[in-house]
């Protein structure tokens, strides 16, 4: 009996892993992080305008990363984490479809609210969850290979983006980025979800670096996870793909 009672947990905690590494990856395979500088550039934008929307996009960032913690609170984290890559995509398909300044800047605030609606829940959900199977004391591990996952998927989408640039331009990358971020979704849906109600109170003080959940808890494992911050380093490794 005392077989059966581990196993049952330790095998939730592998779908937990799997699906947040699945989901880390997706969210960053995006083909256009490399390339978006360059989309600006040829559009038409001055050095000051692309300068303008970077700051459009930390704004939005800080702005709407306040409140998310208060969000994973009292919406499905699950249903956040659904979310946010949906706002990437949304943002993505309008800096193809209408390239213009208006939309890049509403792409970037839809980036932002994104990255602040993932930085909300991800880890409070992670940790929750990995608590409720008895496996807290793995958080750290988990989310380092995540980590180790979106640096991956990184690298991907910079390896891929100059063969699917060359072969369909813009419109084949921004619909590359759209499609991994609309499975990035789809893997979401996969995340298992319990309140902090279903798990025996003052679980996370048991565990050096683990996020206490709550408001505060939210933001502060957002913090940690920075997916709103822009990322102006690949911006100047979308020159040499000219080259």
């Amino acid at each position: 009996m005392v077989l059966i009672s581990t196993r049952v947990p330790d095998t939730s905690v592998r779908r937990l892993a799997a699906t947040l590494y699945g989901y880390a990856f997706l969210s960053d395979l995006v083909l256009l992080y490399p390339l978006y500088a360059l989309l600006f550039s040829d559009t038409g934008l001055s050095v000051w305008q692309i300068s303008a929307l970077f700051a459009v996009w930390s704004a939005a960032g800080l702005v709407l990363e306040l409140p998310s913690g208060a969000w994973a609170d009292t919406v499905s984290r699950r249903l956040l984490l659904c979310l946010a890559p949906l706002c990437a995509a949304a943002g993505f398909a309008l800096w193809v479809l209408v390239p213009s300044y208006p939309a890049f800047a509403a792409g970037f605030v839809l980036w932002g609210a994104g990255g602040a609606l993932r930085t909300g829940a991800l880890e409070a959900l992670v940790f929750t969850e990995l608590d409720r199977g008895g496996a807290a004391g793995r958080y750290a591990r988990v989310i380092g290979r995540a980590r180790t996952a979106e640096v991956l998927a990184v690298m991907a989408s910079i390896a891929l983006a100059g063969p699917v640039f060359a072969w369909g331009g813009y419109p084949a990358v921004g619909a590359a980025s759209v499609l991994v971020c609309l499975l990035a979704a789809a893997v979401a849906t996969g995340f298992p979800e319990h309140r902090a109600a279903d798990v025996p109170a003052g679980a996370a003080a048991r565990v050096p670096g683990g996020p206490a959940r709550g408001g505060a808890g939210g933001a502060a494992c957002g913090a940690a996870w920075p997916r709103s911050a822009p990322m102006p380093a690949y911006a100047g490794q979308c020159c040499w793909w000219r080259s």
